[in-house]
């Protein structure tokens, strides 16, 4: 496909998620993020090729939030999330496939190859947390979404969503199984390290939990 096709599904897909998320959790703050520079990979071929959409897990329990350090990101501390899981349409009509009932509106054809997310944007959230941090959660709210967007080089930058829920812990504890996890530890929502992502947020979150 050529780029622009590649962009102009991936953007209907972003804005068809978003809107299926506010159908399921209400509405919320919505904001494009600044171009991010992945010029060192290769630009998806097809829409399929790249991850249907990335997930972060605000976890807040007594006033206090549960952040993580990623050698692989620049941030000091963050929230654990990361990207949805996908399966071709073959795998999905076998049985494997677990019908959600959030994400799955479309007016796409599913034949071919089409790849379908096999979990839903919050599973995703709640998924990540446990791999990266060992604490069990689940989504109580969701607290934004944003639209990432990916330049390969080749001035196509291409949309991702990301949205941000809100959790509480329900089990486990910390002992992170993700290899690029160098750190797990729950900080007050009012007391931050400096450079954590999404301050602002944690912050609105104090009373939470």
């Amino acid at each position: 496909m050529k780029p622009e096709a590649v962009r102009s599904v991936l953007a209907e897909r972003a804005e068809t998620r978003r809107e299926v998320l506010s159908e399921r959790w209400g509405d919320v703050p919505h904001r494009v993020r600044p171009i991010i520079d992945v010029a060192e990979y290769d630009f998806p071929a097809t829409p399929d090729e790249l991850f249907p959409w990335v997930a972060v897990c605000f976890v807040v329990e007594d006033g206090r939030v549960l952040l993580v350090q990623d050698s692989g990101h620049s941030s000091v501390w963050e929230p654990p999330g990361g990207k949805g899981e996908a399966r071709s349409a073959s795998e999905k009509a076998s049985g494997e496939y677990r019908e959600q009932g959030e994400e799955q509106r479309s007016s796409e054809d599913v034949s071919g190859g089409r790849r379908e997310p096999v979990e839903s944007v919050a599973e995703t959230a709640e998924r990540e947390t446990r791999e990266e941090t060992g604490i069990e959660c689940g989504v109580t709210d969701l607290l934004f979404t944003e639209t990432l967007r990916f330049d390969y080089g080749n001035g196509v930058p291409v949309p991702v969503l990301q949205a941000g829920f809100v959790a509480r812990r329900v089990g486990g504890a910390i002992r992170p199984t993700a290899a690029a996890i160098e750190n797990v530890s729950w900080y007050p929502c009012s007391d931050l390290p400096d450079g954590t992502q999404f301050a602002e947020e944690i912050e609105s979150l104090r009373t939470s939990g």
